[in-house]
């Protein structure tokens, strides 16, 4: 009996004209009534995401054409540099730097000081008419301390 059914089903499905029985139907009445919710909950999300060819979309980018529509200056425009610099050691880093250039520059100044004073000192000792060996060897309690010193080591070499 069921397969006299299944055969009568057959028949009725073989004599309807689907495309003029489709014509009839009311798609926007009909998509009235469909849940959408609880056919997208239904979804597999996960699966959908693990079918996608990740790599084949990033070739289908164009990115020439991505960074052409990137605003640079506008984006320059929104970095709060003041925050970043408090978040890195830039402003020591900086610091340090300038630091370093200014002792460096006066070390430099320095000698120059000191060459031009060796300088005038010749031409000085020139124009008096000086020796050299006329020249304290140095400031008195600076030489005092290194005649101290050699006698020391001398007499600690002369110990051993």
């Amino acid at each position: 009996m069921e397969a006299i059914a299944e055969r009568v089903v057959g028949l009725v499905i073989e004599a309807i004209d689907i495309n003029a029985l489709v014509s009839k139907v009311d798609m926007d009445a009909l998509l009235t009534k469909v849940d959408i919710d609880a056919i997208v909950s239904r979804v597999d999300v996960d699966g959908l995401i693990d079918r996608v060819d990740v790599e084949k979309i990033i070739d289908r980018v164009d990115v020439e054409k991505i960074i052409d529509r990137v605003d640079v200056e506008k984006i320059i425009q929104r970095v709060d540099i003041d925050a970043l610099v408090e978040q890195t050691e830039l402003g020591t880093i900086i610091a340090h730097s300038t630091s370093g250039v200014a002792s460096e520059v006066l070390d430099v100044v320095r000698a120059q000081g000191v060459g031009l004073d060796d300088f005038v000192a010749r031409w000085m000792d020139r124009i008096l008419r000086r020796k050299s060996d006329d020249w304290p060897p140095g400031p008195v309690l600076l030489v005092s301390t290194v005649a101290e010193g050699d006698s020391l080591a001398v007499a600690a070499g002369a110990q051993q």
